[in-house]
């Protein structure tokens, strides 16, 4: 068992692509020199801070499950077990994810893992069918992020750390209990002091847990919910919807001209101008309605029990505040003005799944960004009195008034 006093950082990762494993390598083993970062910091700045040591993984990459088994096993047997695993989902020539997590855990019950897998992979489901309801397993979707994989690691591993000073704990709390029981002289006071870490502990395992919910759950840059997350709440609608008969609207958002943000202020405003569009329609929205960031700069919005028409104007009404307000969210530039085009279809058109609605919107998305940006426009059927030879697709509507002298935009 790795001594108390040292914190567990060994990390292994198992992909059959190189490229992955070396990124794993510039995130998790590359020099992180903290104090000159310290330094640095104080005279851009001049603010003097307590420096604060860089974590400092212990990283080991192989190719293939078997490998990573074998490490795994060897480790243990050495007294200096990994505290996480990298496993990825699709491992042709070999063992797939699911099974080497399967056999990692038969030679080290207490590593906690982490699939790497895209959304489309495996379901929910099968994953928990095979491996069961285990709290020392994440999955990160591909493509992941520096924060991400920075983020697991480090919560995981003191999450690791925190399980072995429970698990010493509570051996230690059973052994007074029964000499002192026996003898009649247990002392008090020390118990107290046992159970006390002990609930501190179990309450940071806790939170722990929490932050990782988050992590699993949150776009990193925005905090609104990620693409998967948010297709796992729009599948639990739309099954309403279809139960209830009720209709459900889907709003696709798009940021106008996102690339001349970037073109002439640079990346750093342009996830400015991200943020400021989620916080807008976040603030804006209902407490029933959702909102995710589906991809760069388009954000998606579930609007369930509402008509097509009704989410026609919630998205009109939503674009006009992200023009009148988004903007003064970016501080370093000043009178930036923001704009969003927004297509909008509903359950009425027919729609059966979620990959079917969301097209539908975007198809109305497309329009909007063809008839001039900074508009709403909704997929709607066909009125009654069209010709029969157009009745196989719905028409596009403008929602927004057009207006003579648009405001310019920087």
């Amino acid at each position: 068992m790795m001594n108390e006093l040292v914190p567990n950082r060994r990390v292994l990762a198992v992909d059959d692509n190189l490229t992955v494993l070396e990124d794993f390598r510039k995130i998790l083993a590359a020099d992180r020199p903290a104090e000159h970062m310290a330094q640095a910091r104080a005279a851009l700045f001049g603010i003097q801070t307590e420096s604060t040591p860089e974590v400092s993984f212990e990283l080991q990459c192989v190719a293939q499950g078997q490998e990573g088994y074998e490490l795994a096993r060897i480790a243990v047997e050495n007294g200096r077990p990994f505290a996480v695993a990298f496993v990825d989902m699709r491992m042709p020539g070999g063992w797939d994810g699911l099974e080497t997590i399967e056999r990692l855990w038969e030679v080290d019950s207490g590593i906690q893992i982490v699939i790497c897998t895209a959304f489309s992979d495996h379901p929910w489901d099968e994953i928990r069918s095979r491996v069961g309801q285990n709290d020392k397993l994440l999955i990160l979707q591909k493509p992941f992020s520096t924060i991400e994989v920075t983020q697991l690691a480090s919560a995981l591993s003191r999450k690791w750390d925190l399980g072995c000073q429970v698990g010493r704990h509570v051996n230690e709390l059973s052994v007074l209990v029964a000499e002192r029981t026996a003898a009649l002289q247990f002392a008090n006071g020390e118990l107290e002091k046992t159970v006390t870490q002990l609930k501190a502990a179990q309450k940071e395992i806790m939170q722990q847990n929490e932050v990782l919910e988050q992590l699993a759950s949150r776009d990193p840059l925005t905090g609104c919910m990620n693409r998967r997350t948010l297709f796992l709440q729009f599948e639990e609608a739309l099954k309403l919807t279809h139960e209830r008969k009720t209709e459900l609207s889907c709003v696709m958002v798009d940021i106008d001209r996102f690339k001349r943000i970037n073109d002439k202020f640079g990346h750093g405003v342009g996830d400015q101008a991200i943020q400021a569009v989620a916080r807008t329609l976040t603030a804006g929205l209902r407490l029933e309605d959702l909102v995710g960031r589906y991809g760069g700069e388009e954000f998606c919005l579930i609007f369930p029990n509402t008509s097509l028409a009704e989410a026609g104007e919630l998205a009109d009404r939503l674009r006009v505040r992200v023009e009148n307000e988004a903007g003064r969210g970016v501080r370093t530039v000043a009178e930036l003005t923001i704009t969003i085009s927004c297509g909008v279809a509903s359950t009425a058109l027919g729609a059966k799944t979620l990959l079917e609605l969301v097209d539908q919107a975007d198809k109305a998305l497309y329009a909007a960004k063809e008839g001039g940006r900074n508009c709403v426009m909704v997929l709607e059927p066909i009125g009654d009195g069209a010709n029969a030879f157009d009745q196989f697709e719905p028409q596009v509507r403008r929602i927004t008034p057009r207006v003579s002298s648009p405001p310019a935009s920087r």
